[in-house]
Protein backbone atom coordinates (compact mmCIF):
# COMPACT_ATOMS: atom_id res chain seq x y z
CA UNK A 1 0.00 0.00 0.00
CA UNK A 2 2.72 2.46 0.78
CA UNK A 3 4.67 1.55 -2.49
CA UNK A 4 1.23 2.04 -4.02
CA UNK A 5 0.66 5.59 -2.65
CA UNK A 6 4.77 6.97 -3.21
CA UNK A 7 3.82 5.97 -7.18
CA UNK A 8 0.29 7.45 -7.17
CA UNK A 9 2.34 10.91 -5.37
CA UNK A 10 4.64 10.55 -8.02
CA UNK A 11 2.06 10.76 -10.67
CA UNK A 12 -0.13 13.07 -9.60
CA UNK A 13 2.70 15.63 -8.93
CA UNK A 14 3.83 15.07 -12.80
CA UNK A 15 0.43 15.74 -13.75
CA UNK A 16 0.18 18.96 -11.67
CA UNK A 17 3.46 20.28 -13.02
CA UNK A 18 2.78 19.56 -16.37
CA UNK A 19 -0.78 21.80 -16.05
CA UNK A 20 1.26 24.14 -14.05
CA UNK A 21 4.10 24.59 -16.90
CA UNK A 22 1.66 24.50 -19.92
CA UNK A 23 -0.60 27.40 -17.93
CA UNK A 24 -3.83 25.19 -19.76
CA UNK A 25 -6.05 23.29 -17.80
CA UNK A 26 -6.08 19.43 -19.54
CA UNK A 27 -9.29 18.17 -18.47
CA UNK A 28 -7.98 14.36 -19.06
CA UNK A 29 -5.44 15.60 -16.63
CA UNK A 30 -8.45 16.79 -14.11
CA UNK A 31 -9.74 13.17 -14.87
CA UNK A 32 -6.78 11.36 -14.19
CA UNK A 33 -6.30 13.31 -10.84
CA UNK A 34 -9.39 12.06 -10.14
CA UNK A 35 -9.72 8.41 -10.84
CA UNK A 36 -6.45 8.20 -8.94
CA UNK A 37 -7.38 9.98 -5.42
CA UNK A 38 -7.69 7.67 -2.82
CA UNK A 39 -9.78 8.75 0.05
CA UNK A 40 -8.41 8.27 3.52
CA UNK A 41 -10.63 8.15 6.94
CA UNK A 42 -9.80 8.59 10.36
CA UNK A 43 -12.49 7.86 13.12
CA UNK A 44 -12.01 9.58 16.08
CA UNK A 45 -14.03 9.03 19.77
CA UNK A 46 -15.02 7.01 22.50
CA UNK A 47 -16.43 3.93 22.60
CA UNK A 48 -19.27 4.02 19.99
CA UNK A 49 -16.27 4.70 17.50
CA UNK A 50 -14.29 1.25 18.90
CA UNK A 51 -17.39 -0.63 18.20
CA UNK A 52 -17.32 -1.83 22.09
CA UNK A 53 -20.26 -4.22 22.49
CA UNK A 54 -20.48 -5.66 19.09
CA UNK A 55 -19.68 -9.34 18.55
CA UNK A 56 -17.42 -8.03 15.56
CA UNK A 57 -16.85 -4.76 15.49
CA UNK A 58 -14.29 -5.34 12.72
CA UNK A 59 -17.33 -6.17 10.43
CA UNK A 60 -20.53 -4.32 12.42
CA UNK A 61 -19.19 -0.70 13.49
CA UNK A 62 -20.25 2.25 11.50
CA UNK A 63 -16.49 3.09 11.39
CA UNK A 64 -15.73 -0.21 8.93
CA UNK A 65 -19.27 0.03 7.24
CA UNK A 66 -19.11 4.05 6.56
CA UNK A 67 -15.18 3.52 5.22
CA UNK A 68 -16.30 0.53 3.13
CA UNK A 69 -18.93 2.63 1.55
CA UNK A 70 -17.21 5.19 0.57
CA UNK A 71 -14.01 3.32 -0.59
CA UNK A 72 -11.52 4.58 2.17
CA UNK A 73 -8.17 3.40 3.60
CA UNK A 74 -9.62 3.31 7.37
CA UNK A 75 -8.05 4.60 10.37
CA UNK A 76 -9.79 4.09 13.86
CA UNK A 77 -8.28 5.83 16.66
CA UNK A 78 -12.01 4.85 18.86
CA UNK A 79 -11.16 4.57 22.61
CA UNK A 80 -13.82 3.30 24.94
CA UNK A 81 -14.15 5.22 27.94
CA UNK A 82 -12.89 8.44 25.89
CA UNK A 83 -14.61 12.13 26.78
CA UNK A 84 -14.13 15.49 24.75
CA UNK A 85 -11.40 16.58 27.17
CA UNK A 86 -8.97 13.75 27.19
CA UNK A 87 -9.08 14.08 22.98
CA UNK A 88 -8.88 17.68 23.20
CA UNK A 89 -5.78 17.24 25.22
CA UNK A 90 -4.56 14.47 23.12
CA UNK A 91 -4.74 16.40 20.20
CA UNK A 92 -3.03 19.62 21.91
CA UNK A 93 -0.25 17.18 21.83
CA UNK A 94 0.62 17.10 18.03
CA UNK A 95 0.43 13.35 18.30
CA UNK A 96 -2.12 13.12 15.44
CA UNK A 97 -1.23 15.63 13.17
CA UNK A 98 0.61 13.61 10.64
CA UNK A 99 -3.19 11.84 9.99
CA UNK A 100 -5.26 14.65 10.52
CA UNK A 101 -2.92 16.48 7.38
CA UNK A 102 -3.25 13.69 5.07
CA UNK A 103 -7.10 12.54 5.90
CA UNK A 104 -10.32 13.65 3.67
CA UNK A 105 -12.64 13.14 5.97
CA UNK A 106 -12.75 12.69 10.08
CA UNK A 107 -15.75 11.25 11.52
CA UNK A 108 -16.06 11.62 15.67
CA UNK A 109 -18.51 10.50 18.61
CA UNK A 110 -17.40 12.43 21.45
CA UNK A 111 -19.52 13.70 24.74
CA UNK A 112 -21.67 10.93 25.98
CA UNK A 113 -18.91 9.52 28.50
CA UNK A 114 -19.08 13.91 29.99
CA UNK A 115 -22.74 13.02 30.42
CA UNK A 116 -22.73 9.55 31.47
CA UNK A 117 -19.51 10.20 34.13
CA UNK A 118 -21.93 13.47 35.71
CA UNK A 119 -24.73 11.10 36.21
CA UNK A 120 -22.13 8.35 37.72
CA UNK A 121 -20.73 11.10 39.80
CA UNK A 122 -23.64 12.54 41.33
CA UNK A 123 -25.36 8.94 41.96
CA UNK A 124 -22.35 8.01 43.51
CA UNK A 125 -22.85 10.98 46.37
CA UNK A 126 -25.79 10.14 46.27
CA UNK A 127 -25.37 6.69 47.70
CA UNK A 128 -22.45 7.56 49.67
CA UNK A 129 -23.99 10.29 51.60
CA UNK A 130 -26.86 8.19 52.42
CA UNK A 131 -25.02 4.72 53.20
CA UNK A 132 -21.98 6.47 54.70
CA UNK A 133 -19.80 4.10 52.17
CA UNK A 134 -16.37 5.01 50.19
CA UNK A 135 -17.42 3.58 46.75
CA UNK A 136 -15.93 4.93 43.38
CA UNK A 137 -17.44 5.97 40.43
CA UNK A 138 -15.77 2.61 38.45
CA UNK A 139 -18.33 1.06 41.13
CA UNK A 140 -21.07 2.64 39.93
CA UNK A 141 -20.31 1.70 36.63
CA UNK A 142 -19.56 -1.79 36.81
CA UNK A 143 -23.34 -2.15 38.38
CA UNK A 144 -25.08 -0.09 35.55
CA UNK A 145 -22.91 -2.75 32.81
CA UNK A 146 -23.37 -5.74 34.83
CA UNK A 147 -27.39 -4.76 36.10
CA UNK A 148 -27.36 -8.64 36.64
CA UNK A 149 -25.05 -9.21 39.15
CA UNK A 150 -25.73 -5.84 41.27
CA UNK A 151 -29.91 -5.46 41.02
CA UNK A 152 -29.88 -4.51 44.60
CA UNK A 153 -27.86 -1.63 44.39
CA UNK A 154 -28.96 -0.43 41.29
CA UNK A 155 -32.48 -0.48 42.94
CA UNK A 156 -31.61 1.21 45.91
CA UNK A 157 -29.94 4.27 44.60
CA UNK A 158 -32.24 4.64 41.37
CA UNK A 159 -34.97 4.60 44.95
CA UNK A 160 -32.71 7.72 45.59
CA UNK A 161 -32.55 8.77 42.68
CA UNK A 162 -36.09 8.94 41.29
CA UNK A 163 -37.36 11.88 43.80
CA UNK A 164 -38.21 15.46 42.59
CA UNK A 165 -34.85 16.63 44.53
CA UNK A 166 -33.06 13.67 43.44
CA UNK A 167 -33.99 14.40 39.52
CA UNK A 168 -33.34 17.99 39.29
CA UNK A 169 -29.68 17.41 41.08
CA UNK A 170 -28.92 15.15 38.79
CA UNK A 171 -30.57 17.30 35.76
CA UNK A 172 -27.98 20.20 36.63
CA UNK A 173 -24.85 18.06 37.24
CA UNK A 174 -25.18 16.31 33.35
CA UNK A 175 -26.77 19.59 31.80
CA UNK A 176 -23.59 21.29 33.57
CA UNK A 177 -21.17 18.56 31.98
CA UNK A 178 -23.13 18.77 28.47
CA UNK A 179 -21.51 22.76 28.33
CA UNK A 180 -17.91 21.41 29.42
CA UNK A 181 -18.47 19.26 26.45
CA UNK A 182 -19.10 21.62 24.48
CA UNK A 183 -16.31 23.75 24.83
CA UNK A 184 -13.37 20.91 24.52
CA UNK A 185 -15.56 19.53 21.50
CA UNK A 186 -14.80 23.29 19.76
CA UNK A 187 -11.47 23.13 20.49
CA UNK A 188 -10.85 19.42 18.79
CA UNK A 189 -12.68 21.09 15.81
CA UNK A 190 -10.51 24.59 15.50
CA UNK A 191 -7.09 22.12 16.11
CA UNK A 192 -8.59 19.46 13.33
CA UNK A 193 -8.95 22.83 11.14
CA UNK A 194 -5.69 24.14 11.95
CA UNK A 195 -3.84 20.80 10.59
CA UNK A 196 -6.31 20.62 7.79
CA UNK A 197 -8.74 23.04 6.72
CA UNK A 198 -9.96 21.09 3.59
CA UNK A 199 -10.87 17.36 6.06
CA UNK A 200 -14.72 16.82 6.15
CA UNK A 201 -15.33 16.35 9.68
CA UNK A 202 -18.64 14.92 10.31
CA UNK A 203 -19.91 14.76 14.25
CA UNK A 204 -22.17 12.86 15.51
CA UNK A 205 -24.19 14.29 18.26
CA UNK A 206 -26.23 12.22 21.18
CA UNK A 207 -28.46 10.23 21.78
CA UNK A 208 -30.72 9.45 24.63
CA UNK A 209 -28.82 6.83 26.17
CA UNK A 210 -31.73 5.24 28.19
CA UNK A 211 -34.83 6.43 25.53
CA UNK A 212 -35.86 2.85 26.08
CA UNK A 213 -36.90 3.77 29.67
CA UNK A 214 -39.39 6.22 28.88
CA UNK A 215 -42.35 3.39 28.86
CA UNK A 216 -41.68 2.19 32.57
CA UNK A 217 -42.84 4.25 35.37
CA UNK A 218 -40.28 3.51 38.00
CA UNK A 219 -37.96 5.03 35.71
CA UNK A 220 -39.24 7.44 32.91
CA UNK A 221 -37.68 10.24 34.85
CA UNK A 222 -34.04 8.85 34.31
CA UNK A 223 -35.22 8.94 30.68
CA UNK A 224 -36.78 12.13 30.76
CA UNK A 225 -33.35 14.20 32.11
CA UNK A 226 -31.10 12.80 29.89
CA UNK A 227 -33.43 13.38 27.18
CA UNK A 228 -33.17 17.32 28.53
CA UNK A 229 -29.47 17.34 29.31
CA UNK A 230 -28.94 15.58 25.01
CA UNK A 231 -31.59 18.34 23.77
CA UNK A 232 -29.46 21.08 25.70
CA UNK A 233 -25.91 19.11 24.13
CA UNK A 234 -27.39 18.69 20.79
CA UNK A 235 -28.73 22.49 20.49
CA UNK A 236 -25.07 23.97 21.13
CA UNK A 237 -23.29 21.47 19.02
CA UNK A 238 -25.17 22.42 16.20
CA UNK A 239 -23.32 25.69 16.74
CA UNK A 240 -20.23 23.93 16.25
CA UNK A 241 -20.82 23.85 12.53
CA UNK A 242 -20.15 27.63 12.02
CA UNK A 243 -16.69 26.63 12.46
CA UNK A 244 -16.44 26.03 8.97
CA UNK A 245 -18.47 24.54 6.03
CA UNK A 246 -16.38 21.27 5.92
CA UNK A 247 -17.74 20.57 9.79
CA UNK A 248 -21.53 18.88 9.61
CA UNK A 249 -23.08 17.64 12.87
CA UNK A 250 -24.81 14.23 12.19
CA UNK A 251 -28.25 13.79 13.62
CA UNK A 252 -27.78 10.64 15.49
CA UNK A 253 -30.82 11.80 18.05
CA UNK A 254 -33.18 12.05 15.55
CA UNK A 255 -32.13 8.71 13.31
CA UNK A 256 -33.36 6.92 16.02
CA UNK A 257 -30.28 4.70 17.49
CA UNK A 258 -31.42 1.18 19.30
CA UNK A 259 -29.27 0.35 21.82
CA UNK A 260 -28.54 -2.40 24.23
CA UNK A 261 -30.77 -1.02 27.67
CA UNK A 262 -32.71 -3.98 28.82
CA UNK A 263 -34.64 -3.26 32.02
CA UNK A 264 -35.64 -6.84 32.29
CA UNK A 265 -32.40 -8.01 33.10
CA UNK A 266 -31.17 -4.36 34.63
CA UNK A 267 -28.70 -4.24 31.83
CA UNK A 268 -28.43 -0.67 31.65
CA UNK A 269 -25.43 -0.62 28.49
CA UNK A 270 -26.42 2.16 26.41
CA UNK A 271 -23.84 1.40 23.52
CA UNK A 272 -25.81 0.97 19.82
CA UNK A 273 -25.94 -2.63 18.64
CA UNK A 274 -25.69 -3.19 15.13
CA UNK A 275 -28.66 -2.26 13.95
CA UNK A 276 -27.63 0.95 15.43
CA UNK A 277 -24.32 1.16 14.23
CA UNK A 278 -25.68 0.43 10.88
CA UNK A 279 -28.11 3.90 10.99
CA UNK A 280 -25.08 5.63 11.97
CA UNK A 281 -23.35 4.72 9.28
CA UNK A 282 -25.95 5.76 6.62
CA UNK A 283 -26.27 8.90 8.37
CA UNK A 284 -22.75 9.45 7.78
CA UNK A 285 -22.76 8.31 4.38
CA UNK A 286 -25.43 11.04 3.70
CA UNK A 287 -23.86 13.95 4.70
CA UNK A 288 -20.31 13.01 3.24
CA UNK A 289 -22.29 12.42 -0.06
CA UNK A 290 -23.86 15.64 -0.06
CA UNK A 291 -20.33 16.80 1.44
CA UNK A 292 -18.71 15.78 -1.77
CA UNK A 293 -21.33 16.30 -3.96
CA UNK A 294 -20.99 20.01 -3.90
CA UNK A 295 -17.35 20.08 -3.92
CA UNK A 296 -17.13 18.03 -7.26
CA UNK A 297 -19.72 20.60 -8.56
CA UNK A 298 -17.69 23.23 -7.53
CA UNK A 299 -14.69 21.44 -9.05
CA UNK A 300 -16.21 20.97 -12.12
CA UNK A 301 -17.34 24.63 -12.64
CA UNK A 302 -13.94 25.52 -12.29
CA UNK A 303 -12.23 23.34 -14.92
CA UNK A 304 -14.93 23.89 -17.55
CA UNK A 305 -13.92 27.36 -18.06
CA UNK A 306 -13.37 28.16 -21.52
CA UNK A 307 -9.87 28.85 -22.52
CA UNK A 308 -9.53 31.88 -24.02
CA UNK A 309 -7.78 32.95 -27.86
CA UNK A 310 -5.64 34.89 -25.80
CA UNK A 311 -4.08 32.58 -23.24
CA UNK A 312 -4.03 29.56 -26.28
CA UNK A 313 -1.75 31.78 -28.20
CA UNK A 314 0.47 32.53 -25.04
CA UNK A 315 0.49 28.46 -24.37
CA UNK A 316 1.40 27.83 -28.19
CA UNK A 317 4.44 29.97 -27.92
CA UNK A 318 5.44 29.06 -24.35
CA UNK A 319 8.87 27.24 -25.01
CA UNK A 320 8.08 24.72 -22.22
CA UNK A 321 5.32 23.53 -23.45
CA UNK A 322 6.96 20.49 -25.52
CA UNK A 323 8.92 19.34 -22.43
CA UNK A 324 5.86 19.38 -20.78
CA UNK A 325 3.73 17.34 -23.08
CA UNK A 326 6.44 15.16 -23.32
CA UNK A 327 6.20 14.51 -19.38
CA UNK A 328 2.50 13.14 -19.66
CA UNK A 329 3.26 9.78 -20.87
CA UNK A 330 5.61 9.01 -18.22
CA UNK A 331 2.92 9.85 -16.07
CA UNK A 332 -0.14 8.14 -17.17
CA UNK A 333 2.40 4.75 -17.32
CA UNK A 334 3.04 5.87 -13.52
CA UNK A 335 -0.34 5.94 -12.84
CA UNK A 336 -1.38 2.60 -14.45
CA UNK A 337 1.28 0.79 -12.43
CA UNK A 338 -0.56 2.36 -9.33
CA UNK A 339 -3.67 1.43 -10.66
CA UNK A 340 -2.84 -2.25 -11.49
CA UNK A 341 -1.54 -2.66 -7.87
CA UNK A 342 -4.63 -1.69 -6.11
CA UNK A 343 -6.16 -4.58 -7.75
Amino acid sequence: MKTTRRILSVALAMVLAICMLTNVVFADANMLIASLNTTTYLALGDSITAGYGLEDADSESFVTLFGNEIGATTINYGVSGLTAETLAETLATGEYDTYLAMVDVVTITIGGNDLLHAFYEYLLNLYNTAFGTELTVTDVQTWFTDGTSYQTEISTVLALLTTDEGIAGATTAVSGAATSAIANIQTIISKILAVNPDVIILLANQYNPYASLAVLEDYAAISNLFDTAVTAFNALLSQVSALSENVIVIDVYSAGVATNVNILTMNFDFHPNASGHETIAAAMLAAYEDATASTEAEATEEVSEPVTAEAAAETSNNPTTGIAISLIPMAIALAGVALSKRK
